[in-house]
């Protein structure tokens, strides 16, 4: 980037040469970063940190779902579901550079408050919807004497209602979901039915 002078030199068969000087421009390529990948939770919003630089720089991020605002670097971000931005920037020279960022959308616990663990293969094991995005979720169920019954971090395995291998009786158990991820611990009830 910057001015170069080229010369272009012509000679002839006689013996002759000339030449001529020309002063050219070689405009900068604009730098851009779109910054680290994001997490948010469902319903809220996450700050997008772009960056970018160069000679009279314009921004454009795409698609517009979910953003506040296309055209700046740091625009709040809103998705409803799982989403790539792509940050273009455009010097005043018509250079372009462009960079993407994933915005994971965390969305909030399905939570059944109700399963049939009778070896039907129907329903047999309480499943909690899209509690496998919040890595180190804590899951806990207690009985009605307040008995912790079932523990696991993660939530790899879904609980089939059996505490140290014998099932549970038909029965309202009370859990305590701590997310984590930013999300407040979730408190309820769910009943076996067999």
């Amino acid at each position: 980037p910057g001015l170069h002078t080229i010369r272009y030199t012509f000679n002839a068969n006689n013996g002759c040469s000339n030449f001529i000087e020309e002063t050219i421009v070689v405009n900068p390529t604009p730098i851009v970063d779109a910054g680290r990948d994001r997490v948010v939770l469902e319903g809220g919003f996450v700050q997008i940190n772009g960056k970018g630089t160069g000679n009279g720089i314009s921004v454009l991020w795409s698609p517009a779902t979910g953003l506040d605002n296309t055209k700046v670097l740091t625009p709040k971000a809103s998705p409803v579901e799982d989403i790539t931005y792509t940050l273009t920037v455009t010097s005043a020279a018509n250079c372009v550079d462009s960079d993407a960022v994933f915005v994971k959308v965390l969305k909030k616990p399905k939570i059944p408050n109700a399963f049939t663990p009778n070896g039907d293969g129907i329903n047999d094991t309480w499943i909690i919807e899209h509690l496998e995005s919040y890595p180190g979720a804590v899951v806990e169920v207690f009985n009605r004497y307040g008995k912790l019954v079932y523990r696991s971090v993660n939530y790899s395995n879904p609980w089939n209602g059996t505490y140290n291998g014998n099932q549970l009786p038909v029965a309202t158990y009370y859990w305590v979901i701590n997310p984590k991820n930013g999300r407040a611990p979730l408190a309820g009830s769910v009943t076996i039915i067999r």
